[in-house]
């Protein structure tokens, strides 16, 4: 009897093997068409985080993301790729909250100056030299750089860059008239005092020799430091 039972069940399991084959099978077919071909897991919401008003719009117009498209297809790299190409956008990244939203997280560019060109049009330009935005005015806050061509060059804003992350912030507030004349030439507006910066290189030398020599008295009309080893005053 046992001997016939063992038989009957060795019989079987191919049977139960072959059904519990197919039933996984099914469950993931029916899985991947929820995920990928169903109304349930569909695009119902594509959020920006990172902008807000007007960029926000812009972000979301770039995305190009149709409501109604299956969240487990949408190109999140294509997504990305198309919301960095606005010049406000430093950084994007598009992740899906599911079941129905697909999240797009902007890290946007942070004015560090404004760059005045030889036509007066003012652009608003961030901590890596990239202009961002144009502009009536100068933004509260940020110091503008004139330049002497079309647009001054890429070498003396990162130096302008250099001076501004340098400087204390209460002097900081006080820079004006930034002039970038070349790559190597850069001259501001300390307060009342002139300062000859020079070009890129030896921030830290410059800037302890500008603190030291603003002290001195009588107080100095022009300060350069452009050969920091060798500062003059007048």
């Amino acid at each position: 009897m046992r001997f016939e039972q063992r038989a009957h069940a060795a019989r079987r399991r191919p049977w139960v093997l072959v059904g519990t084959a197919v039933a996984i099978l099914t469950l993931m077919g029916g899985l991947g068409w929820v995920v990928w071909a169903s109304p349930v897991l569909v695009v119902d919401e594509v959020v920006v985080t990172g902008l807000d008003g007007a960029d926000r719009d812009a972000a979301l117009t770039a995305a190009a993301v149709p409501i109604g498209e299956p969240l487990a297809r949408v190109d999140s790299a294509a997504v990305a790729q198309r919301v960095g190409s606005l010049p406000i956008v430093k950084r994007a990244v598009v992740t899906r909250s599911w079941p129905r939203t697909l999240v797009v997280s902007v890290t946007a560019r942070v004015g560090m100056l404004v760059v005045r060109n030889s036509e007066g049009t003012l652009q608003v330009v961030d901590e890596d030299g990239v202009a961002f935005r144009d502009v009536d005015q100068a933004p509260a806050g940020l110091a503008v750089v004139n330049g002497s061509g079309q647009r001054p060059a890429p070498e003396g804003l990162q130096a302008v860059i250099e001076v501004l992350r340098i400087l204390p912030a209460d002097q900081r507030a006080t820079v004006s008239a930034i002039t970038v004349s070349s790559a190597s030439m850069v001259t501001f507006a300390l307060g009342e005092v002139e300062v000859v910066w020079g070009g890129r290189g030896s921030e830290e030398k410059k800037g302890k020799v500008l603190q030291v020599l603003l002290k001195t008295t009588p107080a100095p009309k022009v300060i350069d430091v452009s050969a920091p080893d060798t500062p003059v005053t007048r």
